[in-house]
């Protein structure tokens, strides 16, 4: 499957060396993705994208296709080839 990924948080470019890529992986759901890059990029990769306690960081969001946010219960939905992941950091502001 390939998956088109932009990245806007602020460690993991750097440990895939850019902020938006195809991504090709076996696996079939968000976190399948989760865990290739990681797999892939190594200890900055899951720096970035996991909490001290090892879980998915609650402040990393995710938007699918650009229009549906996954919560962090909703990382085994499915992607389709092709789809759009977007990660990013939650913002507090008023």
């Amino acid at each position: 499957m390939k998956v088109h990924l932009k990245i806007f948080l602020p460690a993991l470019p750097e440990a895939i060396g850019d902020n938006e890529l195809i991504v090709e992986f076996d696996g079939t759901t968000v976190r399948d993705l989760i865990e290739t890059l990681v797999d892939r990029y190594g200890q900055k990769a899951k720096e970035a994208l996991y909490d001290e306690k090892g879980q998915f960081d609650p402040l990393v969001q995710v938007l699918l296709n650009g229009e549906e946010w996954l919560a962090q219960d909703q990382l085994d939905t499915a992607l389709n080839d092709g789809d759009s992941i977007i990660f990013m950091m939650m913002m507090a502001g008023g």
